[in-house]
């Protein structure tokens, strides 16, 4: 009996663990200021993601170096987060959020 229990256990875990999960949302749009240097924004975002999720935020402008392109960070407990990047006005970003191997839509903005 304890033996069929066991097994009971393992086939109801296996199921679960190939069960589809709720999808990540795409984080909020964050508020967007001028950053500290030429051609940067700073963007902040209050309990805009899930806790501790990867963002990521890619510019779409091809003329920028692809390593300014690509900027990230990590929101806090409460899902808040602020990051500077290098863009121009008129620039079109892409912002998503990471939590373990599942990422979220992107939410996109073009900066003004």
């Amino acid at each position: 009996m304890a033996r069929l229990s066991v097994i009971a256990i393992a086939v109801a875990v296996g199921i679960a663990c190939t069960s589809p999960t709720l999808p990540l949302p795409p984080p909020a749009l964050p508020t967007v200021s001028v950053g500290s240097e030429p051609s940067s924004f700073r963007l902040r975002s209050d309990r805009g993601a899930i806790p501790n999720a990867l963002i990521v935020v890619v510019n779409r402008n091809e003329q920028l170096p692809r390593e300014q392109r690509v900027e990230g960070t990590i929101a806090d407990e409460l899902g808040s987060w602020e990051l500077e990047i290098t863009a121009n006005a008129g620039d079109t970003i892409d912002i998503s959020q990471e939590d373990g191997t599942t990422r979220s839509p992107t939410t996109t903005m073009v900066l003004k």
